[in-house]
């Protein structure tokens, strides 16, 4: 009987070790299959192969630990490479979704923080995807958490402050490109150049409008604006040249008219036309006089021609 009981022990024994054997090894070619789609860029497949990897080494228990650890580390790879192929698709929510998965598995610090700055570079192109549909105030709401999710990436304050102009919110967009240029530097100097460019270009523009709308006060304004972000082209102290006169500050649209003119390289009637309204209105006649004979083309030409014939005769 005894006898027995020994060789049935044995027995459960052996088929016990070659259960956990079978498990052992069904977890580890888990493993490798999730390798080897890895390497193949399949990462979902392998996201699959490693979750079974990781469920039969808890099965298993202590022995299987440092399989199960080498396990979660190739998951959240797998997670990283399946997030940055959807981003790639524009897949933004699903790319999303996968980053997120691998942030709130991973323990390393600097593993975490890389995964946060892939979370708002994809946050960041939905935003502008939003932009670009017209969904001002959902971008505004997203560009909000991409610069949350890393708050050097200056690119999310850049998408803001392209809702901001859409909209014609001056104060708004002035906020966001000033928040650029005073962080950006020290992490991304083409999207601060990028932003100097635009800055100035808007408020020129702006200046514009509001000389066209009569609003002369209003463009003065917007194009100083402009001036504190740095030396500005022709054409904004052109307009400024305008606007001075459209209020009869002539000494700032003579200063402006003469900036206009050391700066623009093809036409200068317009600019000069200004200039001699200006001197006029100061009461110079003979620099009046000079500077609408520098008036050689252009529309206003025959106005120019008055002038000197006629009215300064």
């Amino acid at each position: 009987m005894n006898k027995l009981r020994l060789i049935l022990s044995a027995a459960l024994i052996a088929f016990c070790g070659m259960v956990y054997a079978q498990d052992i090894n069904e977890a580890g070619e888990a493993l490798n299959n999730g390798n080897s789609f890895i390497k193949a860029k399949k990462f979902a497949l392998a996201i699959e192969e490693y979750k079974n990897c990781i469920d039969l080494c808890n099965e298993i228990g202590d022995d299987a630990y440092e399989l199960s650890e080498k396990a979660k580390t190739a998951l959240n790879i797998a997670y990283i490479g399946l997030g940055k192929a959807q981003y790639k698709a524009k897949k933004f929510d699903d790319a999303l979704a996968a980053f997120t998965t691998a942030y709130e598995s991973e323990t390393d610090e600097a593993k975490k923080k890389k995964t946060k700055a892939y979370i708002a570079k994809v946050l960041n192109s939905k935003g502008l995807a939003l932009y670009k549909a017209k969904k001002y105030d959902e971008a505004i709401a997203v560009f909000d958490k991409s610069f949350e999710n890393d708050e050097t990436y200056v690119k999310a304050i850049y998408g803001k402050s392209l809702v901001y102009r859409k909209q014609g919110n001056i104060e708004l967009f002035k906020a966001a490109v000033d928040q650029i240029l005073e962080i950006g530097p020290a992490y991304d100097k083409k999207t601060v150049a990028r932003t100097a460019k635009m800055v100035k270009g808007f408020f020129t523009a702006e200046g514009g409008k509001a000389i066209q709308s009569g609003k002369f006060k209003k463009a003065t304004e917007l194009l100083e604006m402009g001036f504190a972000y740095g030396p500005a082209k022709a054409q904004a102290h052109y307009f400024a040249a305008i606007a001075y006169n459209g209020i009869k500050n002539w000494n700032k649209a003579i200063e402006n008219a003469n900036k206009a003119l050391a700066l623009e390289k093809k036409s200068k009637s317009n600019i000069n036309f200004e200039l001699g309204k200006a001197y006029e209105g100061q009461g110079n006649k003979a620099k009046a006089i000079a500077a609408y004979r520098k008036v050689v083309d252009g529309a206003n030409l025959d106005a120019a021609k008055h002038k000197i014939n006629h009215e300064l005769k």
